[in-house]
């Protein structure tokens, strides 16, 4: 019998389920130090279904996971996480800088259809950028998001756009400096609209194995269209993303879960163990069970 499977907590703001400060507006921001501290800068493995993050680090040592990723940081750093994210925080006492909470969707209302590819671009993937070489980046930035925190704390924020259009700027800037200017310029409108329905519709149904061609079909465009649109904006073929949210789900319950590697197959849709096995070395260049020894998992 496999052993019982250990819920990921997930929260708006970490340690809380409300998400009421949200239903007047897109966004939260809050100081490093202002929640951090009454964890004792530790952050607990967790993830916000719904909500996307930014935390900027402008001093202070940072060690982050993201996934089944860890990076370490001393000084300035952008951490991006995309909603869905599992992730986890122990901060250093002297750390400054802020969590940017927001929700995407609503967010990209305010940018307008010719900037939303900018947003989606920065979210497209869970990151974190060392900035201790990009000073220039680093400052402009935090001036955008010490701004927006002024403005947060306003009693009329919530009936004016000012926040919203902060965030806007301070995460424009982030994109163009993280990103590139050409790889912001690549992702065209319209194709970056198909692109998000199309990772919308992998979310929702990885776990049932649909081919390329049957979810072209539901997106109402030719299988070689779709590759056609993947290879541009994501650098690869839609079969090699719709494997990369399995592989990546893969991951997340090998290290989360203590269910067996038997049973996590069976939740992810694999009608035999040994398929998924040999799926996952492909994907991670090890076995399942090894991949749990590397990351403490016995």
């Amino acid at each position: 019998m496999s052993s019982p499977r250990r819920k990921i907590p997930s929260f708006s703001l970490y340690g809380e389920q409300s998400a009421a400060y949200l239903q007047t507006d897109a966004l939260h921001i809050e100081s490093i130090q202002a929640r951090s501290r009454k964890y004792l800068w530790k952050i607990e493995t967790h993830r916000h279904t719904l909500l996307s993050q930014l935390v900027f680090v402008t001093q202070g040592r940072v060690t982050v996971h993201l996934d089944d990723r860890r990076f370490e940081f001393e000084g300035g750093a952008a951490i991006i996480i995309p909603a869905g994210t599992v992730h986890s925080f122990h901060f250093s006492p002297q750390t400054q800088g802020h969590v940017l909470t927001v929700d995407l969707e609503r967010l990209l209302t305010t940018a307008g259809p010719s900037h939303q590819a900018t947003f989606q671009g920065l979210f497209s993937s869970a990151r974190a950028v060392d900035l201790r070489e990009e000073e220039v980046l680093k400052q402009r930035a935090a001036h955008l998001i010490q701004a927006l925190e002024v403005e947060f704390k306003q009693a009329d924020s919530v009936f004016m756009p000012i926040c919203s259009w902060l965030a806007c700027c301070a995460l424009s800037v982030l994109a163009y400096g993280t990103l590139g200017d050409q790889a912001v310029e690549n992702l065209g409108g319209t194709a970056l609209a198909s692109l998000r329905r199309f990772r919308a519709l992998i979310e929702a149904r990885y776990l049932e194995h649909w081919s390329t061609q049957r979810f072209a079909e539901e997106l109402g465009i030719s299988e070689t269209s779709l590759n056609r649109l993947c290879r541009r904006l994501a650098g690869c073929t839609a079969f090699e993303l719709i494997q990369q949210r399995v592989a990546l789900e893969a991951r997340r319950k090998l290290v989360y879960s203590t269910n067996s590697v038997r049973g996590i197959a069976a939740e992810l849709g694999f009608k035999d163990a040994a398929y998924f096995c040999r799926f996952f070395r492909r994907r991670s260049g090890t076995s399942p069970q090894d991949f749990r020894r590397q990351h403490g998992v016995g």
